[in-house]
């Protein structure tokens, strides 16, 4: 089923200046299933936790214990808009900002549990993995700084996934696993471009619901050397519309019908000794978003990510990575992220961040802005804390 991009038309004037960048629009994948794996740049780890069972389901393999892990996490999104001046010989003086917006979001989630029974090991969960949220606004004033209209554009929303996965460890250095689960949701999306009279209103929302799956496989070929690949299948979104209506009527509808793509990964860890252990972890991660539709790009990428053991009961991570876009892959979002890790005696805490950054165009969006030289800088911050516990 191909992705439409959507697109709105107003009788009266274009809605184009209030649209929604794409990776919002998209909806913005969940860059962690724990902190651990946000304070290590958003590379997975390799540790056999719960949260396994959202990622690659073979480390639930090596799970010692039962145990279960609960992740609160928290979304902070800046943007400003800026146009290029020019004097009256066509020179470019600089940048000056037309808008400035700044929203955060809570990010409920994961939970999850692992629970090993001889060579077998069960997991299960419910996860965030989609965040449409978005706020955008933009006055116009006259000479005398009257408010005479506005843009503005809301967009909430997300998608979880309630999974369940099971490993089973073929060798003492093996584990294979597969998991299930169910991705649902709703998203709310409201644009309106108020000019007195002349006031246009698009709004679209929906409760979209899809099944999905994944397969795993984990292996320790030596000590202190562990390597894992998984895939995750893609996602065609039923009931993502079932309610648009635009002022004017005349207004086109909205068309765009949510998919996802597969997806597989690669990763490497390696835990060096000395006086300072270290645990090493990198990955690969392609997605194939041109299956999903031909105008959009197949992604590669590239996180790492290190983790210090201080103390007996103190670990410091950071990590880096860098991840182009599917609608432009010459946008590349840098990641960076840092966090610590504690041990409490009856659990477990860790805190992590990850700080992004990118820079798009008008034709970043999900319909073409008017201003051709606009520039658009995003910047967003993610916390999040983990509380595990093994019984």
């Amino acid at each position: 089923m191909k992705l439409r991009i959507i697109v709105f038309v107003a009788t009266v004037a274009t809605l184009a200046a209030a649209q929604v960048p794409m990776a919002d629009f998209l909806g913005e994948e969940v860059r962690w299933v724990n902190a651990r794996m946000l304070a290590s740049g958003g590379v997975q780890s390799m540790e056999p936790g719960p949260s396994a069972v959202f990622a690659n389901p073979a480390l639930l393999g090596f799970a010692p214990r039962p145990s279960a892990e609960l992740t609160f996490g928290l979304k902070v999104a800046s943007e400003q808009r800026t146009r290029i001046v020019y004097d009256q010989f066509e020179n470019s003086l600089g940048e000056v900002a037309i808008a400035e917006n700044t929203h955060g979001s809570g990010v409920p989630g994961p939970l999850a549990g692992v629970y090993p029974f001889g060579k077998l090991a069960f997991g299960a969960g419910i996860a965030p993995v989609r965040d449409f949220n978005y706020s955008y606004l933009k006055e116009y004033r006259d000479d005398f700084y009257v408010k005479v209209g506005e843009d503005r554009v809301e967009q909430t929303g997300m998608l979880y996934n309630a999974g369940v996965g099971v490993a089973y460890r073929l060798m003492d250095w093996l584990s294979a696993g597969a998991r299930g689960g169910y991705v649902f949701g709703s998203r709310s999306y409201q644009s309106w471009k108020v000019r007195g009279a002349d006031t246009t209103l698009v709004e679209d929302s929906g409760k979209p619901g899809s099944l999905g799956f994944g397969t795993g496989l984990a292996v320790e070929p030596v000590r202190r050397l562990a390597v894992a690949a998984d895939y995750s299948s893609g996602a065609v979104m039923n009931d993502w519309s079932d309610r648009a209506i635009a002022v004017p009527p005349e207004s086109t509808m909205p068309g765009y019908i949510g998919s996802y793509p597969w997806s597989a990964r690669l990763g490497i860890s390696y835990r060096a000794p000395g006086a300072l252990p270290s645990t090493v972890t990198a990955e690969v991660r392609y997605q194939a978003w041109h299956s999903v539709d031909t105008v959009l790009s197949n992604l590669l990428v590239v996180r790492a990510g290190v983790e210090h053991t201080l103390l007996n009961f103190v670990s410091l991570r950071y990590g880096f990575g860098v991840e182009p876009q599917p609608f432009d892959p010459t946008v590349q979002r840098i990641n960076a992220g840092f966090g610590l890790g504690f041990d409490a005696g009856i659990a477990h805490i860790d805190v992590g961040a990850l700080l992004t950054h990118d820079v798009i165009g008008p034709y970043n969006f999900n319909e073409q802005l008017d201003e051709t030289d606009l520039r658009v800088y995003e910047n967003r911050s993610y916390f999040a804390v983990t509380v595990s516990r093994s019984f």
